[in-house]
């Protein structure tokens, strides 16, 4: 989304014309004055912020990223989470529920070896996905499932439309289950074509759109968009939708870079990253440095729902964007006749900074009281392995 910058036209120019006339040899006389009064132009009123300024919000804080830079505020950085929980804390979030979501190739071509040897990349893929679930942490806050793609069909062009439609949610988001997971997979065996747009696609239906809700996807994939689909473009749907979906991925034995680049161009476009693994250690280390990546980021949730500074902090930065909203819509009431759609929009848009402000307050009323517990259950995540 793009800002619109607020400008205001320079002041009104003056115009003057004078002249003078009367016989040169009648020095007495008086040219008739024709000067003109300054014609003074009204002034503009700053044009209104696009109604996507308003939503464009880089660091989720709730406060769009043009009223931050009118305070002179990093729109990148939620700083109040940076002040209460340190620096390390800038990619945590005070969220209601932090989903995790593993989208899993099963084309053709996931029956294939890295470097010609050892267990097919689908099963080395399947033990990394148990390992990591089973290393999650298994709190109440954590939801987990488990989408498959190509799983349909088999790679020749008979079956090409039927395995390109092949993309089905095997584990619904919900408790930390590795168990259930690893059954999952378990009748799994490399397939068809490879839709990897279509798998985002059908991704993006089973993670909530919910304000306040942090989703996280890991793509795992050996290649390409094999169907004709734009998995870039898809996964900037994704974040467009909701700003707190990254999509992490994981490419297993690529081989040409022109297929590398894809892949690591469909994470930036979220915000994710993207880990080549061209050998079985490089594939565990993979997923041993996102499950790192996700203990961190509970750390930072325990620190920010037991902190009451992180809290008033929010607090005041939710009524600064709630008070700049209800004054634009009052700037649009007196442009226009009730302010028209702009200010229908702006009213949602209030609305939601108003329901992040209150879905704040519920996590830190639902959980406060269960820090105990959840803090115990962090001093179980793995010694090994587990460092980037």
């Amino acid at each position: 989304m793009k800002q619109s910058t607020m400008f205001t036209l320079g002041a009104a120019l003056a115009l003057t014309a004078a002249s003078a006339c009367g016989p040169k040899d009648s020095p007495d006389a008086k040219a008739p004055d024709t000067t003109q009064p300054a014609a003074k132009a009204p002034e503009a009123e700053p044009p209104p912020q696009l109604v996507d300024a308003w939503y464009n919000d880089a660091d989720d804080d709730g406060v769009p990223d043009f009223v931050e830079l009118e305070q002179h505020r990093d729109p990148k950085i939620d700083e109040c989470i940076v002040q209460a929980c340190g620096a390390d804390a800038q990619a945590g979030r005070l969220v209601s529920s932090i989903n995790t979501l593993i989208v899993l190739d099963v084309s053709g071509s996931m029956g294939g070896k890295i470097a010609g040897k050892g267990a097919s990349k689908l099963d080395m893929a399947k033990k990394a996905v148990q390992r990591y679930v089973e290393t999650m942490p298994a709190v109440e806050l954590m939801k987990v499932g488990l989408l498959a793609y190509g799983h349909k069909g088999d790679s020749t062009e008979a079956t090409k439309e039927q395995s390109c439609q092949a993309f089905e949610t095997l584990h619904a988001l919900g408790p930390v289950d590795a168990k259930a997971v690893t059954a999952a997979m378990k009748p799994l065996k490399p397939a068809g074509w490879s839709p990897i747009a279509g798998a985002l696609e059908a991704a993006a239906k089973v993670v909530p759109e919910e304000v306040g809700v942090m989703n996280h996807i890991i793509l795992v994939a050996d290649g390409i968009e094999a169907c004709g689909g734009d998995p870039v473009a898809m996964a900037r749907r994704l974040r467009d939708t909701n700003h707190l979906t990254v999509v992490d991925v994981v490419g297993l034995g690529v081989g040409a870079k022109e297929d590398a680049a894809l892949l690591r161009e469909i994470a930036t476009a979220t915000g994710g990253t993207y880990t080549e693994a061209g050998t079985v250690a490089e594939f565990d280390q993979a997923f041993n440095t996102l499950n790192y990546n996700l203990w961190r980021t509970l750390d930072t949730w325990l620190c920010a729902v037991g902190s009451e500074p992180l809290m008033a902090c929010y607090q005041q930065r939710a009524d600064e964007a709630i008070a700049r909203t209800e004054q634009e819509i009052q700037a649009m009431a007196k442009r226009e006749s009730g302010g028209g759609k702009y200010s229908a929009d702006l009213q949602k848009i209030k609305a939601r900074a108003e329901t992040m402000r209150d879905g704040r307050l519920r996590v830190v009323t639902t959980y406060k009281v269960k820090l105990d517990e959840f803090r115990k259950a962090a001093e179980k995540r793995p010694k090994a392995k587990t460092a980037p």
